[in-house]
Formats: structure tokens, sequence, C-alpha cells
């Protein structure tokens, strides 16, 4: 089967539960991880060496993130990029190696030692009736094929995305990004990302493309047929509990 996994963050031990129970269901489950794999949260470097380790036995589809694209576009230790990630939670992915480092130099460290995983991050994902990115799909970009959408326009969807009320080309959308306190489902696009790195209590969301259900790291499912559409469970946008 399967599973597209929410917005990670670094939240390594929450990570390893979820998939310990994905594989209390299905020990040769695919996964399909929404991006957004470091940066706020517990331990960025053990997130990615135990990503890596998965797809080593596992098929693995890592799609690319907001936060990994300001990794990737980083060039200077001071520059717009630099800001951007110390701001929103590079200081944890900093100090998950060694918090003597700069950025830059933790930067070339992820990428060297991690090459397998940045080297086939994808903006996209397609999935039977399902299409897949890491922050939906801007409303005014519906009748682009998804091939045709540039990378940044997948990447920072929120208000005007999950306020759309249309299908993509006959299919749904699956998105992280914005964080729900459970799964957010409307008809038309379903949201997984349930703030893991934001509250303590808050688990690790993932959803099975097969069977339409849901599985967090708390070891609870849910069916999709469940979810009250007219109800959106968005978090305050606060800062994470971890963050530095």
């Amino acid at each position: 089967m399967n599973f597209v996994i929410g917005d990670i963050h670094g939240e390594y031990t929450k990570l390893k539960a979820l998939i310990k129970n994905i594989f209390s269901i299905d020990n040769k489950a695919n996964f399909i991880f929404i991006g957004d794999y470091i940066d706020k949260g517990e331990d960025a470097y053990s997130t990615l060496k135990y990503l890596t380790e998965l797809s080593k036995e596992n098929k693995c589809i890592f799609i690319r993130g907001n936060h990994e694209y300001f990794w990737e576009l980083l060039k200077e230790n001071n520059d717009k990029y630099a800001e951007l990630l110390i701001k929103y939670g590079g200081k944890n992915t900093i100090n998950s190696i060694d918090k003597r480092l700069s950025i830059l130099e933790t930067k070339k460290i992820l990428f060297n030692e991690f090459k397998s995983l940045f080297d086939v991050l994808k903006n996209y994902q397609v999935i039977g009736n399902y299409v897949i990115t890491h922050s939906g799909i801007p409303p005014e970009l519906y009748n682009t094929p998804i091939e045709k959408i540039p990378t940044d326009q997948l990447l920072f969807n929120r208000y005007d995305f999950i306020r759309s009320n249309k299908l993509y080309f006959d299919k749904k959308v699956i998105f992280g990004h914005t964080g729900f306190y459970t799964p957010y489902y409307d008809g038309y696009k379903i949201g997984i990302d349930t703030a893991a790195c934001y509250l303590e209590t808050q688990p690790l969301t993932a959803f099975c493309t097969d069977e339409d259900f849901f599985i967090n790291s708390n070891n609870e499912t849910s069916q999709l047929s469940s979810i009250n559409q007219a109800v959106c469970p968005a978090i305050p946008r606060v800062k994470a509990w971890r963050q530095l």
C-alpha cells in the first residue's frame, strides 16, 4: 500500500513511531513524503539518516518542501535564504549536527551526506485519483498541467488554495504545509500536516491512498469518509514548541 506522510520537521521520534505503526499493517509499504523534513523540530540530522536508511528497504518518494527549497537556494551565511531559515527553525537543524557550525557549513554536510535524498526531490507525485504536492496548487493554475507548474508555485500555498472548491483535473490534491489539529478534508483536497512539530501532543500523520484511511504516530486510525467536511481544524500559527 502507498502511504503519504505529512510534514516531519525533524520530529524523529514521532517519525519512527509512525513508520512502526504502518509496518504493523504493511511491512512492504511504499512511502511518499510530502516535504519539510528538517528545521523547527527534534533532530533533523537523525531524521534524514533514518529516511535514507528506510529508502534502502522500501520504495520512498521524497517531495520537495519549502524548507528544502530554501536550503537548496542558500549560497551565503547571510543571504535572504539564511535569514529565512534561521527565522523558521534552521538553528534546530544546525544544532542537530554541531551548534558551532555556520548555516553554510551545515548545508555542505547535509547535501554531501544525504545527497541521495536531496538529489531525488520531486515537486509532485500522481497516484491514482490523487495529486500530491507540498502545499497544494494555486487555484488560478488549476487548468495548468502539473508538470508545467513552476516549483515555487507548489510550495507556499495556503488560504486561497484551501478555500477553493474544485478538483484538479478530476483528482483530489493531498497537501501539507498548513498545520491542522486533525486531518483536513473538504471533498476536494486532503491536508495531512497535523502539526507534529508545533505542539508536543500533536502526532505525525499518514494517509493510505489505496484504502482511504489515516494512521498517526499515536497509532490512531480513522477513515476519510468519517471526516466532517464542514469543519476546518486549522491550528494557530504559533512558534514550534522545540524551535530555537
